[in-house]
Formats: structure tokens, sequence, C-alpha cells
């Protein structure tokens, strides 16, 4: 091409430069987030740790525009533990004669908590974490032989449930049963685990190690000198 014909050229490609209008921010925020509703992000793989939540988070950093998934963790249901029923058939209570637990939802109804001051932490099917504890406890007591399903039920408080995933991470739950006519019984418990490095690894270790955390509350629960209190 010669001299004059590519002077002529840049010419032309600045004329067109100059009629194309500049696209408002404001239009290429709505731009992309109708992308990302229309062309949803991959779902995580079989064995993520996480969740994806349905709907996408705009963040603008400088003139980068990401629209990122947000997390959230679900832990799976807990399942009586064979080692806690053998400990409550061990135990010197008489078969039928331990009363099945209330926890009150007025004094404690939570059913998320925050790993990492961002990413939601959940119980099965997002049902409150007393919930999950006292299923948890009366299945296994049932499954004991030691129930007595007809009996007034004890009446309990979940006093903390809560965790750590900084450093050596560590499930801490609390409760406290009602007993007529003597104090409660008050047992709290912490249950260690290893933490990965990186907060969306480490959210997963607290939400796999949940249910760890509840059998091992249970555990301490069982071997209390006290717990016959809670018999007829």
């Amino acid at each position: 091409m010669s001299r004059r014909a590519r002077v002529h050229a840049r010419g032309r490609h600045a004329v067109a430069q100059e009629c194309v209008p500049a696209i408002p921010k404001a239009e290429v925020k709505h731009l992309l987030a109708t992308i990302a509703l229309i062309f949803p992000l991959a779902a995580p793989a079989a064995d993520a740790p996480y969740l994806m939540d349905q709907l996408p988070i705009l963040t603008m950093k400088g003139t980068l525009i990401s629209v990122p998934a947000f997390r959230i963790y679900v832990a799976s249901g807990y399942a009586p533990s064979p080692r806690n029923i053998e400990l409550l058939k061990a135990s010197p209570v008489a078969r039928g004669s331990l009363r099945l637990i209330t926890f009150d939802p007025v004094k404690n109804n939570k059913n998320l908590l925050l790993c990492r001051g961002s990413f939601p932490v959940y119980g099965p099917n997002k049902t409150p974490f007393a919930s999950l504890v006292e299923a948890g406890l009366n299945l296994e007591l049932a499954e004991s032989g030691l129930a007595s399903p007809d009996a007034p039920r004890v009446q309990a408080t979940l006093d903390e449930f809560d965790f750590s995933s900084l450093g050596t991470g560590k499930w801490t739950v609390a409760a406290s049963f009602a007993i007529e006519g003597k104090p409660p019984l008050v047992i709290s418990n912490e249950f260690t685990y290893p933490v990965s490095a990186g907060a969306v690894n480490a959210c997963g270790d607290v939400m796999k190690a949940l249910a760890g955390g509840v059998e091992s509350f249970l555990q301490k629960l069982y071997a209390d000198p006290r717990f016959a209190e809670l018999a007829l």
C-alpha cells in the first residue's frame, strides 16, 4: 500500500472512531447482568464443597466488571451415630425411661452462620440448628431403646452453636437441659478438625465437620454423670 493510501486509511479509521458513541457504564452493567441471566455460570463440580446461589453479583474493579457466583454451604443431615448408640446402650439408664428433648425455638432459632464474614453456612434444608441437634438426640435415644416417647419432654435451649475456620477448625456447641427441682444440666463441647487453605475450601471443611460437631456434643452429654437425671 502506498504512503498516500495508508494516510487515507488512517483518516477513515479516525472518522469511524469519532462516529461511534461511548457506551455509558450503567448500560454496560445492564448488558452484563442480562448476559449472566441468559447464560448462567457453570455449576460447581459434584464434589465441590459449596452450592451456587441463583442470583449473580456484579462488582466493579476499575474498568473491569466481573460477575462471580455467590457460594453458599448447606450441610447434609445428621445420621444417628453407631458409636453414640452403643454408648447409650452401655449406660446404667433403664430402657424406656429417658424422656425425649424439645429445644425452645424462641430462645435460639438461628439457621445461618457466616464463614469468613461472607459465605453463608446452613444446616440441612436450612432448618434451625436447634432442630438439627434435637432431631439427632431424639433419634439416638429412640434407636438405643432408652426413650419413653409418650412421657413429657425435657425442655432445652441451645446456648451456643458456632464455629471457627481460622487456624485449627472448631465447632462449639452448648445447651442447657431443664431438670425439675434441680439446676439445669449444662453441656458445652468443642470439636476440632483440620482446615484447608483458602476461604472456599476452609468453609467447605466447616460444613463437612458440622455433623462431627453434633456427634461429639451428644457423646459428651451421654457421658455426663447427670445425664441419668433426664429419666422419668
